[in-house]
């Protein structure tokens, strides 16, 4: 898209209106919008092209010899974006789908739509999302509950379920989300697109409406890796450099890279097609270079306890999620989301800080491991995406488990309690066609080493974005 701007095959102007009309056909099937912003992005894609024109027109190499041309537009000016519903966007709600929060109107742009307007991004609309992120499904939201595009009786996935939608039904290239315990992550996998979680803390929460704020970490979706390296890029103010396809040593910063896969809570409660999905990934790595190491199992990360992240997790987030939202009105909270508040409210002082100290433990755990290899490859969810009704999921040998117990978001936490980054592939398909994801799980700060093995896989497997077939 950006090629073709530059080119002036097409206009900002063409682009939105594909966008909005795709958004437009996908609407009554994902419900992935929660607002959508025609007139407003309309106007914003003819400010791109007008100052595009007076570009074009203000310098020639022939008219104007010995002088400079005027500033260029950013490289992605004119391409179309969706922002989940707890971005402050001035001018617009920020709900985060949740009754309570209707008519709450942003003053300012949060400092990442801030980053988004000054690359001449054009902002389509916010995205439906869990209710208040407190939940890794979107089924339970004021907007109505999120579709998955490959099969919309099925879920998302959340609590950014609407942003992975968007990008995987083609609305849009990249779309902004949040990941508290896995929220990005999770609908990137269940929707089959790619997903960033960075590094706790690596980005602004400033106008980001809470869950948890010493778990929040906002981030990117998009279809290719390097769409997902080019926004990440922007949010982050900074430009990774991905591997070349062309190279064959597989090295990072002048050395080989490796990468491990952990066994224990990461291959027990979970659906042979997801360990199956991530012995190919390793596979793919190792035929492009990639060298596996040895990752020692013990200790336990959950500490014995089969709901030890869980718990651990819970007993952070909870309490943060009803001090954030004290003040709100619980009669127009969904029961779901209400019961995390109280639940937060009951934890004692004890309890917070056996969690505090088991977060350490399993950032320890961490990094400890990623000492001798430079990623870990993981199943992202346990399963694929299930029916929206549907309360257990049969996972073969390991059983037949609850949804309530083995939520969506079983494995991505451990992530988030440590603050490690780490990306979904949309790495293969199950026996009924849904997407399945991998994910990479890189050390603090080392986005770029993610990204990188992420590309490597890309050019290793000749992966091309797939959309589900447009709406009839």
């Amino acid at each position: 898209m950006a090629a073709a701007l530059r080119a002036r095959q097409l206009s900002p102007l063409d682009l939105l209106e594909r966008s909005l009309a795709r958004a437009e056909a996908w609407q009554p099937a994902t419900n992935a919008f929660s607002q959508l912003w025609a007139e407003e992005a309309v106007e914003d894609a003819r400010l791109v092209e007008v100052a595009a024109r007076a570009l074009a027109r203000a310098w020639h190499p022939a008219a104007a010899r010995g002088s400079s041309p005027p500033v260029e537009l950013p490289p992605a000016a004119g391409i179309p974006i969706a922002v989940k519903d707890l971005f402050d966007v001035a001018g617009h709600e920020t709900t985060g789908c949740c009754e309570a929060y209707r008519g709450r109107i942003a003053l300012r742009d949060a400092p990442l739509v801030r980053a988004i307007r000054e690359a001449g991004l054009v902002m389509m609309g916010k995205t439906n999302q869990h209710e208040l992120a407190a939940g890794g499904t979107n089924l339970v939201s004021a907007c109505g509950r999120t579709g998955n595009p490959w099969d919309p009786r099925r879920m998302t996935g959340g609590s950014s379920g609407g942003s992975a939608a968007a990008v995987a039904a083609g609305v849009v290239p990249w779309a902004l989300g949040s990941d508290t315990g896995g929220s990005i992550r999770i609908p990137a996998s269940m929707c089959g697109v790619f997903g960033l979680k960075p590094t706790t803390g690596r980005l602004s929460l400033e106008g980001v409406l809470p869950l948890s704020p010493s778990l929040d970490c906002p981030g990117p979706l998009a279809g290719t890796v390097r769409d997902l390296r080019m926004l990440w890029g922007l949010l982050a103010d900074e430009q990774p450099t991905l591997f070349d396809p062309d190279s064959t040593d597989g090295g990072v910063v002048g050395r080989p890279i490796r990468i491990g896969v952990p066994g224990g809570v990461f291959a027990e409660r979970v659906h042979p097609e997801a360990l199956a999905a991530v012995e190919a990934v390793v596979r793919d790595l190792e035929s492009a270079g990639i060298s596996e190491g040895e990752i020692p199992d013990e200790p336990r990360l959950d500490g014995g306890d089969p709901q030890g992240l869980r718990g651990v997790w819970h007993r952070i987030c909870f309490p943060e999620f009803a001090a954030a939202h004290s003040g709100i009105d619980r009669g127009l909270v969904a029961p779901s989301v209400l019961r995390w508040m109280e639940r937060g409210a009951e934890y004692d002082a004890e309890a917070r800080a056996e969690a505090a100290r088991r977060r350490g433990e399993i950032a320890e755990w961490f990094r400890f491991r990623l000492q001798e290899v430079d990623a870990l490859v993981i199943p992202t969810t346990p399963y694929p995406a299930p029916p929206a009704d549907q309360e257990t999921v049969d996972l073969g040998p390991a059983g037949v488990v609850e949804i309530e117990s083995v939520g969506p978001g079983w494995l991505t936490v451990a992530a988030n309690l440590a603050g490690t980054p780490a990306l979904n592939l949309p790495a293969a398909w199950s026996s009924e066609g849904l997407p399945i994801g991998v994910s990479l799980v890189g050390r603090w700060g080392e986005e770029d080493t993610i990204l990188r093995l992420a590309a490597r896989w890309e050019a290793a497997t000749g992966y091309r974005p797939r959309h589900p077939p447009f709406p009839a």
